[in-house]
């Protein structure tokens, strides 16, 4: 199946396609940005798919999202090129992957989809770790069961609220801690050392408590903005995939399609040249 990806964040969102079932090519770009960069990211992919079977003049668009502006200026850039509607993750197309929370209708679906893509790879109990504008760290049992997970501030949100919530603290750009002492000799040095070994000692505890509960100790996956820095100075971290959520977006609509007893929906007459 050929189909372009888009998991839209609250920051930036990322763009891969796929062509043969393979991710070809993927891209970030800031949310400032969607409305000049994404239609030449969309013609772009497009092209890389090549000719559809049947004649198709589309290709799917699918689509998760944790921000309803973003998403709407997606939409519309879209229609705008395409003439086409997106498919939404959880809206117009279900993610198989059960889950073990109180209400699945609040789980995010990037959650859950990063969490589907981890556990196909690793085959068991699975911690994912996702560094990006909030930081969640979610579980996944040998079953394939979504437990849940937790959720706080990221790096760079945790640095803003520093300075906006306090009268002498400055905003310190998160980075990866230069000395080889984790204490900061100066005030910079101090937020931005707090900011960073805050987030790999909560990843650190998190999973020692997801560990004493499955008996062993899983898997770490991470991915999200901020994975390659976290994981220059944290060891449990196994695997760093950026584009996890991509994966999770083709595996969950591939797998949806499949199921579908009528080709129906695979194109439609308008697809049709």
């Amino acid at each position: 199946m050929d189909l372009i990806a888009i998991d839209i964040g609250n920051s930036s969102l990322t763009v891969g396609v796929f062509a043969g079932g393979e991710l070809k090519e993927s891209a970030s770009i800031t949310k400032e940005v969607i409305a000049n960069s994404l239609p030449e990211i969309l013609i772009k992919y497009r092209e890389i798919c090549g000719p559809q079977k049947f004649g198709a003049r589309t290709v799917p668009i699918v689509v998760s999202s944790v921000n309803i502006d973003n998403l709407a200026a997606v939409e519309k850039v879209t229609v705008d090129i395409f003439n086409q509607d997106i498919r939404l993750a959880g809206r117009d197309f279900s993610v198989d992957m059960p889950v073990g929370i109180e209400d699945s209708s609040t789980l995010g679906s990037d959650r859950l989809l990063t969490a589907l893509a981890a556990f196909q790879v690793v085959g068991k109990a699975v911690v994912i770790a996702d560094f990006g504008t909030a930081t969640t760290i979610d579980l996944v049992n040998d079953s394939g069961i979504f437990l849940g997970g937790v959720i706080f501030p990221g790096l760079d949100l945790a640095s803003h609220c520093l300075d906006e919530h306090t009268s002498a603290l400055p905003y310190v750009k998160p980075g990866v801690p230069l000395e080889p002492q984790a204490y900061g000799t100066n005030t910079e040095k101090a937020i931005q050392n707090g900011v960073y070994y805050s987030t790999i000692g909560a990843l650190r505890e998190l999973v020692e408590r997801y560990a004493t509960e499955l008996g062993y100790w899983p898997q770490v996956v991470a991915t999200g903005g901020y994975a390659n820095m976290i994981s220059q100075k944290s060891e449990i971290i196994e695997n760093v995939v950026p584009g996890l959520c991509l994966n999770g977006l083709f595996l969950a609509y591939s797998g949806w399609r499949s199921h579908q007893e009528s080709p129906e929906d695979i194109f439609s007459s308008e697809d049709i040249e």
